[in-house]
């Protein structure tokens, strides 16, 4: 029985192994994800013709140095302690009009993150505030993508959908205390990415 197990284990992978050796995979990184200090990578691969699916990965780990005191309701004063630590998770789907990994795309991709961010001058309510919680979304995006050599290309890509969220609201500081906890959902951008991506052939 062992056997036939081994034997049927080993057809599948030759039958898998066209269509696998025929996938077009790509590596990528988002230059504006990566300006913001958040470490990212992906993986783009041919499905069909017009159709592809990618993954995106974001994490930010990152507590940033700060010269600004806030004030606790204690009257304590703390480091504001900024930082906009997240991991972030983004699978799409993309359909191309043209051919595969060619010019214009349109694109549905999911959401999820889990975030620490506050003490950041912007926006205004990062300011004295920090933020912990998850976040799950669906949005719409719409690309371009185009080569500028042999197995190097640029992607640009917009979307925007709805997200919502479940967070804990404290004081800014490492120490600050809860203030209130909540969820909230909402149409919002989901998406900005100028990809820069080597293909693997």
């Amino acid at each position: 029985m062992k056997n036939l197990y081994k034997t049927l284990l080993v057809c599948l992978l030759l039958s898998l192994a066209g269509p696998l050796s025929a996938q077009q995979v790509g590596a990528k990184v988002n230059t504006l994800y990566l300006a913001t200090s958040t470490l990212n990578a992906g993986v783009d691969f041919r499905i069909a013709s017009q159709w592809s699916g990618s993954i995106l990965v974001g994490y930010n780990p990152w507590q940033f140095p700060s010269d600004r005191q806030v004030t606790l309701s204690n009257g304590a004063q703390v480091d504001a302690n900024p930082k906009a630590m997240h991991l972030l998770v983004m699978p799409e789907i993309k359909w191309w009009p043209c051919k595969t990994f060619e010019r214009h795309f349109i694109g549905l991709h999911g959401i999820y993150a889990t975030y620490n961010v506050g003490g950041l001058p912007l926006p205004e309510q990062l300011k004295d505030r920090r933020y912990d919680g998850d976040l799950v979304g669906v949005g719409l995006s719409w690309g371009y993508q185009w080569a500028f050599a042999k197995r190097w290309g640029v992607e640009l890509s917009l979307g925007a959908g709805y997200v919502y969220t479940r967070y804990k609201q404290y004081e800014c500081g490492a120490c600050g205390t809860l203030q209130s906890q909540g969820s909230k959902g909402s149409f919002a951008p989901t998406k900005a990415a100028l990809n820069i991506i080597y293909y693997l052939k």
